[in-house]
């Protein structure tokens, strides 16, 4: 959360020319409410179900070229992963620190995983994640410090590239 997965997928999308897909949006329309609000009525483990069942239809059912951002919990399924690797051919893990991620999370944007102490909680979701986000990432691309047109710009520069920039 914070990390830029829809401004820069956007961005990108738009510079290869593809379609761009927010998992959440998608999520979203199909429960015909908000993520939000599946969090609050429905409960966690229904929302990772609409995004498992998102990122299979887009990346496994779906039509390419496209730049998918997916939320930040979709590496807790093993399946998600798998589906991840198995089906996209560059995963880019946008790394924040969680200073940078506190503040960028402020912006009043509902982030129901969010509610209470957003700095232990990003710093404890960190944590946890991290090494799922090294499993799949196929780009690691460090934020700390840089524009939203620089991180678009190392992303680009990565793909063309196929390498790491940190």
């Amino acid at each position: 959360m914070g990390s830029g997965k829809s401004t820069v997928g956007k961005r990108i999308a738009h510079e290869l020319g593809y379609e761009f897909t927010d998992s959440d949006d998608l999520i979203a329309s199909v429960a015909g409410k908000s993520v939000r609000d599946i969090f609050s009525q429905d409960g966690e483990t229904v929302f990772r179900k609409y995004e498992s069942d998102a990122i299979r239809s887009i990346l496994v059912d779906g039509k390419s070229p496209i730049v998918l951002a997916t939320g930040g919990g979709a590496v807790i399924s093993s399946e998600n992963r798998s589906i991840i690797s198995d089906h996209a051919s560059h995963v880019v893990w946008l790394d924040a620190s969680v200073d940078d991620l506190v503040v960028r999370t402020r912006s009043g944007v509902a982030r129901p995983l969010l509610d209470g102490d957003a700095s232990t909680t990003l710093r404890l979701l960190s944590d946890q994640r991290s090494a799922w986000y090294e499993e799949v990432a196929t780009l690691r691309i460090d934020t700390r410090g840089k524009s939203v047109s620089k991180v678009c710009s190392a992303v680009l520069e990565a793909i063309h590239a196929g390498t790491n920039h940190e």
